[in-house]
This record gives structure tokens, sequence and C-alpha cells, in this order.
């Protein structure tokens, strides 16, 4: 039985947004939240709103702020855009919204996409801080420090995103101010360069959201998994905030120093990702499937991305599943968007099955070249072929791809190419099979267009490389070692006798791309932005063979509307100021 959470939202949690939200007031539908208020009856609505808020597009299907298409307003979605497209693993020639400009690392105030991750994340906060400012909220302790967690974890990605972007913790009339302005270290009287005052902004985030997660930590349910049939499955959990943690710890060098290998918090990183790796959360393993899964051909690893997720024993690994049901979750911005944006009519998972969806003409996503080395030296090899055929030759169940053929159901098909050229077809790039809306055990999902799968957004995987990373700072290479080979022992690859800090960077691309990871990963080894990143990849800042960019677009522009209607507010620092 698949559960959904994301429907006992009762009609009155379609609160209006509040004045703390942000200040675009012509984008953003607003009105009055009085906290004082009697919202007993809204407690349950407002709690499932703030889990929905992470992949939902809004009740009822309606976004929660103005856009031309509601599917563009979930959060995954956009993580996906600017996460994965500006780096080495996606590329997409859309032409709506800046997509091509963001895949070319050309980020400007006016793009539309960025725009809407920024609104999403405020409308998320203004929802988790009315629940959170509400006295009978604070009688379950439990789902109160849920939000919390949920509250750090969406600054947490505006901290990464933009270092210095508005702040707010509490409902409240007066115009949002900056992060840096609550910096203690600021003093409104003297003078600051914006490199200053992004990172005093950058400073504040990152010590709010620590205390924010340590001080919801003991609160927490135990961390257990579940499957979609328990009452506890979606819920943050203490491995929830643990993993959390251990990330915004591994990043504290780009926070603190703009430079993401001057850490002076690898010990806490390793100290909170073992916290995950040994409590009853863990790996999905061979050992953990049924009968009937492997005689249908899956491997592990494919059971994470698939359908009934949720109940074929991988939810073992997911810290925080992100519930979807084809009935009851439908939209274009959750799990769908991921099978859908990297597929057309001709795609096929990796035992030769349709992808589980109607959704077959999106033809957007597809995989660059650099990445496939990860896999395999020479990826031309995987041209022309399946996915099954694909995943033998890297001899890693990770490679889940398809190269055979490309074209939509009234076309003559023809072979993927490893070569992407520029605003090119669909068969231009391999395409990502990685997630599907089949049943391990064959049977039939509960809608032919919307799917069933859930989005592991926090998995037990990425705990063992951030232990690994750290263990390797830490001068810790054998256990290290363990942890990157209980990977690749998952993944039915060749295991290794030692690894450096840039096999486990090579290993995060190769267990968790297209998870939305990607572009924090390479600012943190000092190779998205700078002069000092000798990694290129193709079509990045716009060369075909791949060029360098300043490394003060490591975070992105405030959008220009925001700018526009708040006086509060300086753009970031590398980008011009909005003109009136």
């Amino acid at each position: 039985m698949k559960l959904n959470k994301f429907k006992t939202i009762v009609p009155a949690a379609a609160l209006l947004l509040s004045a703390s939200l942000c200040s675009c007031m012509d984008d953003l539908d607003k009105g009055n939240i009085d906290p004082n208020g009697d919202a007993n009856a809204n407690i349950m609505g407002l709690y499932s709103k703030c889990y929905a808020g992470l992949i939902m597009e809004g009740n009822d299907g309606n976004a929660d702020f103005k856009v031309d298409d509601n599917g563009k307003s979930t959060l995954i979605r956009n993580l996906y855009y600017f996460n994965e497209l500006p780096t080495d693993e996606s590329i997409c020639w859309w032409s709506d919204g800046g997509i091509v400009k963001t895949c070319y690392n050309e980020f400007a105030p006016d793009n539309d996409y960025l725009k809407i991750l920024y609104y999403r994340m405020m409308s998320n906060i203004s929802y988790e801080n009315h629940f959170l400012g509400l006295e009978a909220a604070k009688e379950d302790k439990a789902k109160y420090a849920e939000v919390r967690v949920i509250r750090a974890y969406q600054y947490l990605l505006m901290l990464d995103f933009w270092g210095d972007p508005s702040f707010s913790d509490k409902i409240s009339e007066e115009t949002p101010r900056q992060a840096h302005t609550y910096n203690e270290k600021y003093d409104a009287s003297k003078s600051y360069t914006r490199a200053q005052l992004l990172q005093m902004g950058r400073e504040f985030l990152f010590n709010w959201v620590k205390s924010e997660l340590l001080a919801a930590e003991p609160d927490l349910l135990e961390a257990k998994p579940e499957t979609d049939t328990d009452p506890d499955y979606g819920r943050v959990d203490k491995g929830t905030c643990w993993l959390l943690l251990s990330r915004l710890y591994l990043n504290a060098g780009t926070y603190l120093n703009n430079n993401g290998q001057d850490n002076p918090y690898w010990d806490k990183a390793l100290e909170y990702a073992k916290k995950v790796i040994d409590s009853q959360y863990k790996l999905f393993l061979g050992t953990d499937m049924t009968a009937e899964a492997k005689a249908n051909g899956y491997k592990p690893y494919d059971l994470l991305f698939m359908g009934d997720n949720g109940s074929n024993g991988a939810s073992c690994e997911a810290l925080l599943p992100l519930m979807q049901d084809g009935n009851d979750t439908q939209g274009y911005g959750g799990s769908l968007f991921f099978i859908a944006t990297s597929i057309d009519a001709q795609s096929r998972t990796v035992t030769g099955k349709a992808m589980g969806t109607t959704e077959l003409n999106w033809s957007g996503m597809r995989v660059r070249p650099s990445f496939l080395k990860k896999f395999i030296n020479n990826p031309t090899e995987f041209e022309g072929k399946t996915a099954a055929q694909i995943r033998g030759i890297a001899k890693d169940d990770r490679a889940l791809f398809w190269g055979e053929k490309a074209g939509k159901a009234d076309e003559e098909p023809e072979m993927h190419t490893v070569d992407l050229g520029k605003n090119a077809a669909f068969k231009n790039g391999l395409s990502v099979v990685k997630w599907n809306n089949q049943y391990s055990t064959g049977a039939n999902s509960h809608d032919t267009k919307f799917v069933d799968t859930d989005f592991f957004l926090f998995r037990v995987a990425e705990a063992y490389l951030n232990a690994a990373e750290a263990a390797l700072h830490l001068n810790d290479a054998n256990s290290a070692k363990q942890w990157i080979n209980a990977l690749r022992d998952r993944a039915n690859a060749e295991l290794r006798s030692s690894y450096t800090l840039e096999d486990v960077l090579d290993e995060r691309a190769r267990e968790l791309y297209c998870e939305g990871l990607r572009r924090t990963d390479l600012i943190r080894y000092n190779q998205f932005g700078g002069a000092q990143a000798t990694y290129n990849w193709e079509y990045k800042a716009g060369s075909k063979n791949g060029t360098t960019f300043d490394k003060k677009f490591n975070v992105y522009p405030l959008p220009s509307s925001e700018l526009l209607s708040n006086d509060n507010l300086i753009q970031i620092d590398g980008y011009n100021e909005v003109q009136n």
C-alpha cells in the first residue's frame, strides 16, 4: 500500500504567504497570517505543507506562487537545474527560462528559473516560519523539531546557492534584511566591499544552520528506516539531521574560507557521517533483495530509483524519502521530472522495459562525455548500446545510460552519440535511465502517466562518501578505503587497495549523479569556478572544449525582481547591481 501524507493537507493549510516571505509583492500571492490566532485545526495541514514544499507544486496542482508552468516551481526540479546543469554531468538545450545559459555557466539576475528557485525556497520558509511560530505546534516536540530541520535545510541551500540571501526566521511585517546584517561582526556605520558582505552572510548562515540542527536533534525520532506502509515513513528523524550536519561541515571550507579544502571541520563531518553509518539505516544490498526482484534482472542500485522503492526494501537507505503516488501526488516537477526529462519514446530501462510513464516527449537532459569518462576511458563504446549493454561495458551497475535508439514514436529512430553538438537533437548525447516507474515485482504502477517513484532526498551512500573524504583529510586512508569499497562492491565494480581525494570526487559522481549535489562537490574541490579549477568539461563557460570562469560565480546572483522591490538587499559580489 502506498501512503500519501501530502494529501493530509487540509484546505486551511492553503495559507496565503506572509510579508516575511519575500518582498516581491507582484510575483507572490500574499496575505496576512496572524501567528497568535487559533490555528489548532491547521497544525497538521501546515506540518504536511512543510514536507510537501520539498517536492510538490502546491495545493491542488497549483504552484505556491505565480509561475507560467506549475511544474517549474518545485524544489527538487530546480535543484537539478542549478546543481547539475552547470556541471560536467548534464546538459540541456531547452529554450525557456535561461536553461542554456545555465548550462554554459552564464548566471544572470534575470534568469527566470533562478527567480523560481529563490521564490520556492522563500515560500517554503514562510510556511515553516508560520508553523514554528504557533504555540500549538510546540506541543508535539518531534514534529516541531522536524520542521526546524526542514527549514535549516532550506537555509543550507540558500547558503550554498547565494551565500547572502534575505533572512527571516519568524513571521514579521518588517521588510526582510540580508543575512550579513545578522552577523555580530557587521557594523551598519562602516563601509564594506560586497565580497566582505558575502562572507559575513555565509558565516552567519553557516552558524545559524548548525545551531538549528543541533538544537532540533534531541527531539527527533530515532534514526530508523521505514517502508511506505509504516506510519512514520517520510518523516525527518535523527538520521536526516546527522547527514545534514555532515554535509554542512563537509562544505565548511567553502562557506567560511571560500576555499573548500581549507576546512576546520573535517572531524565533525566524519563524526556525523559515522552516526548515519552506525545507525539502523544501511546500504541496500543484494542480500536485501527479494528473489522476485533478482529473477526480474534487477541489481540493488536499480531498486533505489523505481516505482516501488518505498516497499521493495531499498528504503533502508532512504534517510528522507519524498513520497510520490501516481494517483494522489500528480505533478510535473517531482519524480516524474527526473524520469521524463531524460527520455524519449525509444528509451528503455536496464531490463529492457518501457520507462513506466506516457510522458515520452520531453527529450531534454543528456550526459556530457566528461562525465561518462568516470565509467570508461572511451565513452564512444556506449554509442548505439542498450542500458544493459552499457552497464556490462562499464563494469559498474551504476552506469544507467541509454545509447541505442533515439526519436519520437512517429520518427525513424537513430543511435545516440556521445558528441553533444550545439543546440542539437536529443540523439546527440546519451540519456539517463536511472529513474523509472516500473515495479521490481512486475506489478503495475498506479497511473500510466504520473509516477509512484519516491524521491530519496538523502541516502546513506552520501554518508559513506562524506566519511571517506573527511577520513582522507584526517589521514585515515584505511577507513576511507572500506567505505568506498562498500559502495563499489554494491555496484559490482572493481575494488581498489587505496583511494585519493580525487578518487572520492569521482566516486561521488558515479554514485550520486543527477541527485542535486555535483556543483557543490566541484566547488568544494575548487574545480568549478576560478583559475585554480583545472578540470574542464564540454561547454563549460560556453566553450566547446570547456574553459575557466571567475571564482566569483561559484554563487548565484539574487533575482533582479527581488532587488528592485527590496531596498535592504545588495547584489551578490561579482554581479552587476540591478538597474531601475
